[in-house]
């Protein structure tokens, strides 16, 4: 019986089974083949030998001299940043709704100590978690600070709450809606992972956005038959986010897809050494009405389960994939054995296929040669799979797709690109700590917006972190830069180096820019990182959807239909498959032409 884990978010494990992208699928990064120095000493004539031996050592002792004064700034900027680590001690990043954010939890808590046991700067994360978690059932008392409230009223004084530990089950629809007007009949749903329940979740999702779109359109559904009753056709077009999806289980990515594909469709296949030879495949009618346009929006980080969806609709041309450029790329199917204190074993067992045959699987694995041993290299290597090696298979309408690489778009749009100012105030956390000083000072009011004058003291703050060294706004060029200001102390190009300082400060000065150039986007930003430490995440995702250029795009392709149906004709579809939607149970069958399926649950 877990649970509590949401108050501090203290570790990265997926909840509810979603898997996480492991090294085995990730890109490696490439190695750098340095050549050792080599051993064989130049022979330089006699009447210079003692020259060049003083020259050497000279420049030897000032590159030693040099290297341990970065060595100091460094161990200097690492305990600067050990100790605000220490000052902060343990917060909370997220508090999931239904548990602690029901319990009055909020982002930017402080914890304190879990019953009995205090939290001090030194305390592990590892420690506060252990505490928190408990059988279900039992109760915990947790006391946090807060900034700017107290527990009596006083600013800045430790509160205490008492909570029931739970089994924390993390929903995988974070949320769904309309997009724009309701009226316009244009539903989102986001879906973040996939669990055991994530069909059933995006099945419901399904239906209230197809009840809600026919009250706004005047509908009569009747009120006592609940949601079966209701004419599902009026919901006109339906955006399936994707992105940043990792995956997880197969069962629940064949229970989402047939959701959306005909009945007898052809879902996903596996194959591999000594692992069944499965087909699965819808036996129900789609939930989603055959009129109503589907579009499935993608990134690069759409991943396993998240592209056998993708793939599905894709191939059976029952929707249009949107996005920059192509998903992930992994199409292996891997089995999780448990293993003694509390570790496991992820194992690739079998290659998965859309229902077109084809394998999206980015990169290949092989064995290196002898030679590669011996030259230092890795006995395995793995590579990505080159345009001209990847095959062309056929939609169920003609269209051509192709393997290796991930899924490709039907429609491309741009995602909003952010600047270098805003990637260096996400990453350094100046957004979430500015938060954290206006709550100090300041009450959330109905109608929140960040003024002018909000926004000129951000500006001052991030001013200030600059100046006592808890940021550096030239950090995207950092690495460049002191590498090229090590070798010209080297060489003693003092007026290069004085330009380098110049050039520092230049990047400096362009990086600040942005602050005007991209003001409208940096306000949003501190605006939902100040709302995030007052509301759940579905109410800040749905206020996210407002700025999000890609959904916007998305919504106004399904909304208009022109280029929709230009990449998808649909006459032939819908006179195909015209007929009443129905519930029989399993949605899906399997066949196996090997032995039954492992009882090891299989993650994609």
């Amino acid at each position: 019986g877990t649970n509590l884990k949401d108050l501090a978010a203290v570790d990265d494990e997926e909840m509810g089974g979603a898997e996480k992208i492991e090294s085995s699928t990730a890109s490696p990064s490439s190695r750098k083949n340095e050549r050792s120095p080599s051993t064989e000493k130049a022979t330089p004539p006699v009447a210079a030998n003692d020259a060049v031996s003083k020259e050497r050592n000279k420049l030897e002792k000032k590159a030693t001299g040099d290297d341990k004064e970065e060595e100091d700034v460094e161990l200097a900027e690492r305990k600067r940043a050990r100790r605000k680590s220490m000052e902060d001690g343990i917060r909370v990043v997220s508090a999931f709704e239904g548990y602690a954010y029901d319990a009055g939890m909020r982002v930017g808590d402080k914890l304190l100590s879990v019953d009995d046991f205090e939290i001090k700067p030194t305390t592990a994360v590892d420690e506060v978690r252990n505490h928190l978690r408990g059988d279900p059932g039992t109760p915990v008392s947790i006391t946090f600070l807060r900034e700017g409230v107290g527990g009596d009223g006083k600013a800045d004084e430790p509160q205490t709450i008492q909570l029931e530990r739970a089994v924390v089950r993390i929903p995988d629809v974070k949320y769904f809606g309309f997009i724009g007007d309701p009226s316009d009949g244009i539903g989102y749903i986001d879906l973040s992972g996939f669990a055991n329940d994530a069909g059933r979740e995006v099945r419901y999702a399904i239906r209230a956005l197809q009840h809600g779109a026919e009250m706004y359109a005047g509908g009569t559904s009747n009120v006592g038959g609940g949601m079966a009753t209701i004419d599902p056709s009026k919901l006109k077009g339906l955006v399936l986010d994707l992105r940043s999806n990792p995956g997880g289980l197969l069962t629940s990515a064949v229970d989402v897809a047939t959701l959306f594909v005909p009945n007898g469709s052809d879902i996903v296949s596996a194959k591999g050494r000594g692992f069944p030879e499965t087909l699965y495949r819808s036996k129900t009618e789609p939930v989603l009405n055959p009129n109503t346009r589907l579009a499935v929006l993608v990134n690069e980080q759409t991943a396993s389960a998240a592209e056998i969806v993708t793939g599905a609709v894709q191939d059976l041309d029952v929707g249009v994939v949107v996005g920059k450029g192509r998903t992930f790329g992994k199409g292996l199917v891997q089995n999780v054995q448990d293993l003694p204190y509390q570790t496991a074993l992820k194992y690739t067992v079998a290659k998965y296929y859309t229902p077109s045959g084809r394998c999206i699987q980015s990169t290949v694995y092989k064995e290196g040669s002898a030679s590669d041993r011996e030259n230092g290299g890795t006995k395995y290597k793995s590579e990505k799979v080159a345009d001209k090696d990847r095959s062309t298979f056929y939609t169920a309408h003609g269209r051509e797709v192709k393997d290796g690489g991930g899924v490709e778009v039907d429609y491309k749009v741009e995602p909003q690109k952010a600047s270098p100012l805003e990637m260096i105030l996400l990453n350094s956390g100046a957004y979430s700590d500015y938060a954290a000083e206006w709550s100090k000072a300041h009450q959330l009011t109905d109608n929140f917006k960040v003024d002018e004058a909000t926004y000129k003291d951000f500006q001052r703050f991030v001013e200030k972190r600059q100046s006592d060294g808890d940021m550096k706004l030239e950090i995207l060029y950092d690495s460049q830069l002191k590498e090229l200001q090590k070798k010209l102390k080297a060489t003693k190009l003092d007026s290069a180096r004085r330009e380098l300082d110049k050039l520092r400060a230049d990047i400096i000065k362009d990086v600040k820019k942005d602050f005007s150039t991209y003001k409208t986007e940096i306000i949003e930003d501190i605006e939902q990182n100040i709302l995030a430490r007052y509301l759940p995440d579905s109410m800040l995702i749905e206020r996210g959807l407002k700025s999000d250029v890609q959904v916007a795009e998305t919504a106004k392709m399904l909304k208009d239909g022109k280029e929709f149906d230009k990449i998808l004709p649909r006459d032939r579809w819908l006179n195909e498959n015209s007929g009443a939607l129905k519930n029989t149970g399993q949605s899906y069958e399997t066949t196996s032409t090997l032995k039954p399926a492992p009882t090891l649950q299989s993650r994609w």
